[in-house]
């Protein structure tokens, strides 16, 4: 998981100061957002190579978020948001896999 230790890191402070931190005060910082999804897409883990529980927790709560958050942001328009809502939906799903 040593590959992956800046990707992670990434995503983790997207909670404390990052894109997720401005979406929880009811802003969509663009720029933001595209540095945790292209941090979440770049994550690689081996087949059998267990992914840490912090990792796992930032990831599942991040569609949560999104969901809870959609109307009450107001500086981008609801189709925009949905469509990339749907597309860090996708890129957690090809981390973690489907059921």
């Amino acid at each position: 998981m040593n590959s992956n230790k800046q990707e992670i890191e990434v995503i983790h402070n997207s909670w404390k100061e990052g894109f997720l931190f401005k979406l929880r005060d009811r802003f969509f910082d663009r720029q933001l957002y595209n540095l945790l999804y292209s941090s979440i897409v770049k994550l690689t883990f081996d087949e059998c190579e267990s992914i840490d529980r912090e990792l796992v927790r930032d990831l599942w709560f991040i569609p949560i978020l999104f969901r809870r958050q959609k109307k009450y942001v107001r500086n981008i328009e609801q189709s925009e948001y949905d469509s990339l809502m749907e597309k860090i939906e996708d890129a957690i799903a090809g981390v973690l896999g489907h059921p």
